[in-house]
């Protein structure tokens, strides 16, 4: 038994032998193979095109970037104040709008391109395109802060494409946010003009039924002979002119019950008697003329400036050379080892 395991180690340090003599004898093979890869994977990094990284951070708006939005927004109007929060959510969303990402591939990226490239299909440079402008979600460190990432062999582009989509993005937001903002001031508008317009109309029939009672006062006051307000001690008293009691305002006598008749139905207006409704006036003036113009708000901040990368990110030389003289020289050994064998084989004498 020892002997055989003595004899199973030597063919084993035999084996290993004759793979690196082989190995050895296939040297030139080997060293021809490495240098055919380094020279294949050099020409591939410094002959094809740089591309360069442009990248765009993005942080929530401040207070004051969205102060315009909430102008007005009282808790006595019973509009929401809007959040930094849900100004920059609409933001991030529209960032990955995908309506938003095929107007600028249509108009910025398309025409950027060379003649020869807009030949392709549509579907291949719009999946480049969406390859080339990529949205980044922000680490747990920074749960707020996006980015931005444009690549392009022309490190200006990369920069220009990136401003461009950035501020595509924050006016089509600000449109939206002012649109929304419009909309529900008008409906705010059309609520209190609807109460005007209904303290109006109560106050109206008030008057009607002023009138009414007034002239059934003075039928009773004509009846009894009234003319003139009873006075009592030298006043009219409360009662008796029908100010707790309605029922005794034929006290105030004809003469007095028809110039109250004739003074409400002249009356133009019945605004001056109306509670509130100066109010509520104030309140509809001040809110139809509230506008946002969109250069006094923000939708965003830049953390720092978007400028043009200085260094390409691909293709990565060092890493490209290294992995092709280790592709090289696997490649190399392998067929040093194979041409070894076969040359073994042939030399080897053939058995009857």
């Amino acid at each position: 038994m020892l002997e055989k395991n003595v004899h199973d180690q030597s063919n084993n340090e035999m084996d290993l032998s004759d793979l690196l003599r082989g190995i050895w004898e296939q040297r030139w093979l080997v060293l021809f193979v490495v240098v055919l890869f380094t020279l294949a994977a050099g020409a591939y990094a410094f002959l094809s095109k740089p591309v360069y990284e442009a990248r765009a951070f993005i942080l929530p708006p401040t207070l004051n970037d969205i102060g315009d939005f909430n102008y007005g927004r009282t808790p006595e109007s019973g509009m929401k104040p809007y959040t930094t929060k849900d100004v920059y959510s609409t933001f991030t969303g529209n960032l990955q709008s995908e309506s938003l990402r095929r107007d600028f591939f249509n108009k910025v990226y398309l025409p950027s391109l060379s003649k020869d490239d807009r030949q392709r299909s549509l579907d291949a440079l719009y999946r480049q395109f969406s390859a080339d402008l990529t949205f980044v979600q922000p680490a747990k460190d920074f749960a707020d802060r996006f980015a931005v990432v444009a690549l392009n062999n022309k490190p200006d582009q990369a920069a220009e494409w990136l401003r461009l989509y950035v501020d595509q993005v924050s006016d089509a937001t600000k449109k939206e946010l002012i649109k929304n903002f419009s909309k529900e001031v008008k409906v705010h508008v059309r609520n209190i003009d609807s109460q005007i317009a209904m303290l109006r109309e109560n106050a109206a029939g008030t008057r009607r039924d002023s009138v009414l009672q007034l002239r059934e006062a003075q039928k009773v006051a004509s009846a009894i002979g009234l003319e003139k307000h009873m006075i009592v001690s030298g006043s009219v008293t409360g009662e008796m002119s029908g100010m707790t009691d309605p029922r005794l305002i034929y006290l105030r006598g004809t003469k007095a019950l028809e110039a109250e008749v004739k003074n409400l139905q002249e009356r133009e207006s019945d605004d001056a008697f109306i509670s509130d409704l100066r109010k509520l006036q104030g309140f509809s003036d001040f809110y139809k003329n509230i506008k946002v113009n969109a250069e006094d708000v923000a939708v965003y901040r830049l953390d720092g400036v978007i400028e043009p990368p200085d260094s390409p990110v691909k293709p990565r030389k060092a890493l490209i050379l290294l992995l092709g003289v280790i592709l090289g020289l696997i490649s190399g050994v392998g067929l040093g080892l194979m041409r070894q064998y076969l040359s073994q084989s042939q030399r080897r004498p053939q058995s009857n």
